[in-house]
């Protein structure tokens, strides 16, 4: 009888010990998910090279001249010039009323779809009008970014 009891006991620990060892495997590999997985990081180029070059007066008066124009550092904009990147400082400036009444469109999609009016006999044209209208103007907006790129 004591030898059963022993064995059994045995036999309980060890399949105690084996279900800790199972978790801590399982919270290893979920761990280790965890640091493979998830968003990627975005690579920040550092800027770890430094170039210093003399220039007169008048050369430098223009440079800053030319700089103030754009809300970037002076460095920064030597930079995009450098390497005859656009200056894309205000990208969507021009179009921000259209940005304006899509944002005003989609509300009041949002609204006739989320409260009873049905004062509306053709409520369901007006949304469809309403979505087509919100579609051009991101199928706009979007060609013309893409033709920056």
């Amino acid at each position: 009888m004591e030898k059963d009891f022993l064995k059994e006991f045995i036999y309980e620990v060890a399949k105690e010990n084996e279900k800790k060892i199972a978790q801590e495997k399982r919270k290893k590999y979920f761990r280790e998910l965890g640091r493979k997985g998830g968003l990627k990081t975005k690579e920040n180029k550092k800027l770890d090279k430094v170039i210093s070059i003399r220039m007169t007066n008048s050369e430098y008066e223009t440079l800053i001249q030319k700089q103030k124009r754009y809300p970037l550092k002076l460095s920064t904009y030597i930079r995009n010039i450098l390497f005859e990147k656009e200056l894309k400082i205000n990208e969507f400036k021009t179009d921000e009323v259209l940005l304006q009444y899509g944002n005003y469109f989609k509300k009041l999609s949002n609204l006739l779809r989320n409260r009873e009016w049905n004062v509306f006999e053709n409520k369901k044209e007006i949304l469809l009008r309403i979505e087509n209208l919100i579609e051009l103007i991101h199928q706009y907006l979007y060609s013309k970014t893409r033709k920056n790129e």
